[in-house]
């Protein structure tokens, strides 16, 4: 009788243990990337919820560079005429806050593996408490929602471009050159200058069309829900629930068989 509790206790304790060896490999499996460049389109829309209400309240953006470069530029000349005198700090801390983000996470990426769903997860998630950050601080009124000028806006701005940049290197390390998620300037040039452009059957003239399109719809979604509410505060918390969702969104992705 004394033997039957002996023989059960390691059973159970085997089972445990599978159980989460199981849950630490599908953690750790790379995923199959066919459908991963959706997320990235939803990114997209976010670049431009997030960049339109950042530009409409502190005249800085915060993951198209390209704008900010010529903000600093012109900011040295004192230009254009009627600028606040931190026009060039929003806009310098903003691409060098870009870069620290794509930085840490390519560094990440290579030491760990970028495919994984909980390296993806994770980043993800991480991005969405960085944006949550900076509506706590617009909300909280530690940051002023609207004056630019304050220099109190150059705290928030760091959080949002960081994970802008993390965002851009998720993209290109999941192979989706074609949705950068950030810039436009590119798509618009490949997709014109695309020998297949009328072809029936073009992947990757269809996601250049869709990151285009669902930019411009976020762009859209913040000008209209600025003008409704006047709050800025409510395009940074829509923007965290949806990198939130985005995050937890890998963990649904098959895995692929060959790793």
């Amino acid at each position: 009788m004394d033997s039957v509790p002996a023989e059960q206790t390691p059973l159970l304790g085997q089972k445990k243990v599978g159980s989460s060896g199981r849950a630490r490999r599908y953690l750790t499996q790379n995923i199959r990337i066919d459908n991963a460049y959706i997320p990235l389109l939803l990114c997209c829309f976010l670049t431009g919820l997030i960049d339109a209400g950042s530009y409409s309240a502190w005249s800085v953006f915060m993951g198209m560079q390209t704008g900010n470069t010529i903000f600093l530029a012109l900011g040295t000349a004192n230009l254009p005429p009627g600028s606040d005198s931190l026009k060039w700090a929003r806009s310098g801390i903003s691409i060098l806050s870009l870069v620290l983000g794509s930085f840490i996470t390519g560094h990440i990426y290579t030491a760990v593996g970028p495919l994984r769903r909980l390296t993806l997860t994770l980043s993800f998630l991480l991005q969405a408490i960085c944006i949550a950050i900076a509506a706590l601080l617009v909300q909280t009124g530690v940051v002023p929602e609207s004056a630019a000028e304050n220099k109190m806006v150059l705290i928030a701005i760091p959080f949002l471009a960081v994970q802008s940049g993390a965002q851009v290197v998720t993209a290109k390390s999941l192979g989706f050159n074609e949705v950068p998620t950030t810039v436009l300037t590119s798509v618009y040039n490949d997709l014109a200058s695309d020998s297949r452009l009328l072809a029936w059957k073009n992947p990757k003239r269809d996601r250049r069309v869709g990151a285009a399109v669902m930019l411009l719809l976020g762009g859209i979604s913040a000008g209209w829900l600025l003008k409704a509410s006047n709050d800025f505060t409510a395009v940074l918390w829509m923007g965290a629930a949806m990198k939130l969702l985005l995050s937890f969104s890998w963990l649904l992705f098959r895995a692929d068989v060959d790793t």
